[in-house]
Order: C-alpha cells, then sequence, then structure tokens
C-alpha cells in the first residue's frame, strides 16, 4: 500500500515545487496559477495565513507529488454558495507530476484526507468542488464514493458540489485510522 504523508506547505521553501506543478498543462486550466514564480508565492501565503485552512504537500512512499488545501467550509467563502453544515470539512487538490495521475497514489490521499478529515470533531460531511468541465475529477470522486449534489456558480467557476458523508464513507470501507504527518 502506498504510504502517503502530509507536510504542511512552507511558502518560501515550497514555491519551486508547487510553482513547477502549477505550470503543468493537466493544471492549467483549473487552478489558474500559471505565471512567475512570486504569483505563487504569494498565493501560498496567503492560504496559509487563513485561519480556517491548512496547506499540505502530500507526498507517496517519500516523493512529493501533490498540493492539497483542507478547509474548515462553513467558514470559506463557499459557504455562501450552499448550505453548509458547521461539521462540514473540505479539500482542494493537485497532482503536479503527471505521471502520478493513475497510479493509486491520488486515490490513496483522498483516503487519508477523508479520513482525516472525518476524525475532525464535528465533522459529518467532506466537500470539495471542481469546475464541472473536469470531468477526469469529478470521475475520479465518484469513483471514490463522492455525489455530486448540486452545481455551483462560484466566482471563478461553475463548480460541481461532491460530497462524502461519514456514512456513506463508512458504508465503503473502514475509515482508515493511518495518517502519517511530519
Amino acid at each position: 500500500m502506498t504510504a502517503i504523508a502530509l507536510r504542511p506547505v512552507d511558502p518560501e521553501g515550497d514555491v519551486a515545487l508547487v510553482h513547477g506543478w502549477m505550470q503543468a498543462p493537466h493544471v492549467v486550466p483549473w487552478w489558474q496559477l500559471a505565471g512567475p514564480p512570486a504569483d505563487v508565492r504569494a498565493y501560498l501565503a496567503a492560504q496559509v495565513a487563513l485561519a480556517h485552512m491548512t496547506v499540505w504537500v502530500a507526498s507517496a512512499d517519500g516523493e512529493p507529488f501533490a498540493y492539497v488545501e483542507t478547509y474548515r467550509a462553513a467558514e470559506d467563502p463557499l459557504a455562501r454558495h450552499y448550505a453548509a453544515l458547521p461539521g462540514d470539512r473540505g479539500f482542494h487538490l493537485l497532482v503536479g507530476p503527471e505521471r502520478w495521475l493513475g497510479s493509486g497514489a491520488p486515490r490513496r490521499l483522498v483516503e487519508v484526507l477523508l479520513a482525516r478529515l472525518l476524525r475532525e470533531p464535528g465533522a459529518e460531511r467532506v466537500v470539495c468542488e471542481p469546475d464541472v468541465r473536469n470531468a477526469r475529477m469529478l470521475a475520479f470522486c465518484r469513483a471514490l464514493g463522492g455525489e455530486v449534489v448540486a452545481e455551483l456558480d462560484l466566482p471563478e467557476k461553475r463548480a460541481a458540489l461532491v460530497v462524502w458523508t461519514r456514512a456513506a464513507v463508512a458504508a465503503r470501507r473502514p475509515v482508515l485510522d493511518t495518517v502519517a504527518t511530519s
């Protein structure tokens, strides 16, 4: 089984890594952060500064491969666009190196994220909101048991609201209890 580890992003130390990922053709349409490293540095610093969000670099078997944001959805601007519950948790993710797509590591990462977020006090649901045009991400979420419950008009995109409930995650497989963090 692929070992997934999450470590907090360092906006200065990780800028080159995350900037490189943001320039990848499979990432650009969805994150819209193609451009100079200074733009990515400013973005990372802004995300790290948000009290309701935690920003991560995910590694698979010791190799960094993904950028992740986890957040308390009821405190996020997203909550203005759907009936957020106080315990809703959310995530955004991108897989940087294209060779990791379809490798199984992204699936394992989302399993770890779901388990981690549902262990937080009061958490009953996990949400994400990919662009409705991102068929690959939507199929990925559905394959992991996420249910598209609505489409939302967000300032930067038309999004599919994908929801995982605690009960649905538990029914698919026992919630994972092992998460590595450093």
